[in-house]
This record gives structure tokens, C-alpha cells and sequence, in this order.
């Protein structure tokens, strides 16, 4: 079998850094053709659901719209704050009257890093050319605002941090690293957090290839899940994360399984980079957002 990994068309330079990370870590070259098994990253082919993906292309679709994640958490019964999807402003005006002492965003659904997310109070507020339908969700208010996050690569679940703001006086909702919140670590997650993560990769058919949850912990201990994201065609996994050990983590977890799939590893016995003047610090975003059809989170 000939893998690939996948970087075409327009948008390709916002995967460049990625892609040459990901060659290093899974030993595989950069293509703009198919192999028999194939980490896509960017594409402009319209028959990309034929390819053989690693990360199921459907899944790569449902992580980069929220309205999608929010059709499958429903389905499977994710916990996760109210969430609701209006087809229209008259919808959303009978939503805010009968839940009025409840909090709302209105959630920008495609792109990431929380750009254009907003509290909304009445229809007025809904920007003109908002793309529809409409998501909503309830605000969980907390003390201190954080998300937490884990990682899951081919079945398996770790990497726990949260993204918090250095001071702890800033009130901001919008706890994402484009915004300036940093990661931090040394907390495990209790069994509750890891089946939320759990359930809401598997009903978004990321939990046998790669993914990440982004969680709340609300104040009277309940988890839920706010999102889920992996690499590929819209956007791609924070890996600006200051923490060189998980980084690796991830790359040899990705590249085992990977090889999983195709046959005998090339490093050997024990993974390594391909490289070993390789650095993995190259990504200085952790966040790509590729307009082709047209993060809290």
C-alpha cells in the first residue's frame, strides 16, 4: 500500500507547517495524488468521499460546522449545554421569549477560535448575511472561564489540559487560544469527563481515528461537551499547545496508528521521527479556518 499525505489546491498553505510535521511523524510524503490510504489535509477534488481517509471525510465535514456536531450529539444524547438550531429569526424571537431567564450565544457555526460568537438578547442583534439555519446555545456561566480538552487517537483517550486566561480577573466567555487564552496542566479527568469525550467522538465517528473534545465543567460538577475537531480541509488540531511531551505523544500516537493500517512501520522497532534534527515547533496558530465552500468554543 502507497500512503499519502494529502495538501492541494488554494488553501493548502494554511496546512504547509502541518503537513510537514505530519511527514516527519508518520514518515509519509507530501502528495497532490492519492495513495491507497491518505491523511487529508487540504483538497480540491469534488469526489473526496471515494478517497480513502484516515480521518473519515464525513467526520472531517461534521467537525467543522457546529450545526452538524450538534445534529449528532442529539442523536447519540450527548450531554451538552441547551443547544437549538432555528431555521429562522422568528424561531429564535420565540426561543428568547419563552427562555428569557435563560442566557444565549448565537454561535458563529463554521471556523473556529470563538471569532463571532456574541450574546443575543433579540433578533435585532443577529448580524445581516449570518449563515443559516441558526445555532443557539444556552451560556453555562462559570467562576473562573475554562475548557477543558482531551485527545483521542484510534480508540484511545488522553492529553487532558484546560485553556484558561493568565489572569484570572478577565471575565471574557470566549475561552479559546485566538483569543489568549494559554493551556495549562497537572489535572486528570474524573470517569464522568472521559465518557462525555467518548460519546461525542464516537457519534461523530472520530474515536477509531483522531480527534479532540473541547469540554465544560459546570459549577455543580456536570460535564459536557462543547465541540469536537480534528485535521483536515477546513481546519486542523491546536498544536501551539507549550507542552513538547504531548506534541510527541500525539505525532507517535497518529503514526502507529496509521501504520496500523497499512503494514509494517518504516522506523523500525521503537517510532522517531524521520528527521532527527526534526523540531515541533512550527505551528504558530492553532487555529486554520479555509473558507473553500463559502472554539470556549
Amino acid at each position: 500500500m502507497i500512503p499519502a499525505i494529502i495538501n492541494q489546491g488554494g488553501g493548502k498553505w494554511a496546512f504547509e507547517n502541518l503537513a510537514y510535521i505530519l511527514s516527519e511523524s508518520l514518515w509519509v510524503d507530501i502528495q497532490e495524488d492519492f495513495g491507497d490510504l491518505n491523511y487529508i489535509l487540504c483538497v480540491d477534488n469534488d469526489e473526496i468521499n471515494k478517497i480513502a481517509s484516515f480521518i473519515p471525510i464525513d467526520s472531517i465535514k461534521i467537525a467543522a460546522d457546529k450545526r452538524k456536531i450538534e445534529e449528532r450529539f442529539n442523536a447519540f444524547g450527548v450531554p451538552r449545554p441547551r443547544t437549538i438550531i432555528p431555521s429562522n429569526a422568528k424561531e429564535i424571537e420565540a426561543i428568547l421569549s419563552e427562555n428569557d431567564q435563560l442566557k444565549w450565544i448565537l454561535k458563529y457555526p463554521t471556523g473556529c477560535g470563538a471569532i463571532n460568537h456574541r450574546f443575543i438578547e433579540n433578533v435585532s442583534q443577529i448580524p445581516k448575511g449570518w449563515p443559516k439555519p441558526f445555532l443557539l446555545q444556552e451560556f453555562i456561566e462559570l467562576q473562573r472561564p475554562e475548557v477543558y480538552r482531551l485527545y483521542c487517537v484510534d480508540g484511545e483517550i488522553f492529553g487532558f489540559n484546560a485553556r484558561r486566561f493568565k489572569d484570572k480577573n478577565i471575565k471574557n466567555p470566549w475561552v479559546a487560544h485566538a483569543q489568549g487564552a494559554i493551556y495549562e496542566y497537572g489535572e486528570s479527568p474524573d470517569k464522568e469527563a472521559v465518557e462525555v469525550a467518548t460519546k461525542a467522538l464516537i457519534s461523530t465517528g472520530l474515536y477509531y481515528s483522531f480527534g479532540i473534545v473541547d469540554l465544560l465543567k459546570s459549577q455543580d460538577k456536570k460535564w459536557y461537551a462543547l465541540e469536537v475537531g480534528t485535521d483536515g480541509i477546513y481546519n486542523y488540531v491546536d498544536r501551539d499547545i507549550e507542552n513538547e511531551t504531548l506534541i510527541n505523544e500525539i505525532n507517535e500516537r497518529l503514526a502507529k496508528a496509521f501504520w496500523k493500517r497499512i503494514g509494517s512501520p518504516p522506523w523500525g522497532i521503537n517510532w522517531k521521527y524521520r528527521n532527527q534534527k526534526y523540531s515541533t515547533n512550527l505551528l504558530d496558530s492553532g487555529c486554520a479556518s479555509i473558507d473553500i465552500k463559502d472554539g470556549r468554543s
